[in-house]
């Protein structure tokens, strides 16, 4: 039996070695960052059980480097997405990102991942959109990841990338300021959505 396919990425805190064929990724941290991994390890927990699309956590090793086994999601960082899809899929997965982040909101959790999502999201096949990195994640009513999501999509808009030329036809770009104001303080979706999207 040959040796099976391993993906290998780095981050700030950690390195994440994952194995497609078994569906399985292992993050290992930084020494002294167990709280890191813990405070991981039961958001993936409490978010999974609550059926949002996040990696289901399966162990957490508490070793000097911590580790975390959890499930692999099979699928293309944000970023890749962009450049290699059509804008109707494009626009999909947004609305699909804009309810996600809502639904943490209402959780009272927020990732701190969201102002710039495109290492942090990974979209499937069939377009499923997942958050697979919670490290930074905290409990808080005070932040939004709406409009952290919206502030990177303001920076689209306001630049002269690939990604807006693709999206201008099918996104409004000039009310994603006033979207954000109204949703801190109504903390509703549906304005969003209704707005921005063409």
């Amino acid at each position: 039996m040959p040796p099976p396919h391993i993906k290998v990425s780095r981050g700030r805190h950690s390195l994440v070695l994952a194995f497609p064929s078994f569906k399985v990724a292992i993050k290992i941290y930084r020494r002294g960052l167990l709280a890191n991994a813990k405070k991981e390890f039961e958001f993936l927990r409490t978010l999974s059980e609550k059926k949002f699309n996040v990696p289901k956590p399966y162990e957490l090793i508490i070793h000097e480097y911590p580790i975390l086994v959890r499930e692999y999601i099979e699928g293309k960082h944000l970023k890749d997405f962009f450049n290699e899809s059509s804008p109707n899929e494009i626009v999909k997965v947004l609305k699909d990102l804009l309810i996600i982040a809502h639904k943490l909101d209402n959780e009272n959790i927020f990732l701190d991942e969201l102002s710039y999502p495109t290492k942090n999201v990974i979209v499937t096949k069939d377009l499923r959109v997942y958050i697979i990195d919670l490290e930074r994640a905290v409990r808080t009513r005070n932040r939004s990841n709406v409009t952290q999501l919206l502030g990177f999509l303001y920076r689209i808009g306001i630049s002269s990338s690939v990604l807006k030329q693709k999206l201008e036809n099918h996104i409004n770009f000039n009310v994603i300021r006033r979207l954000g104001q109204i949703y801190k303080v109504k903390r509703e979706i549906k304005c969003v959505l209704d707005e921005f999207f063409l």
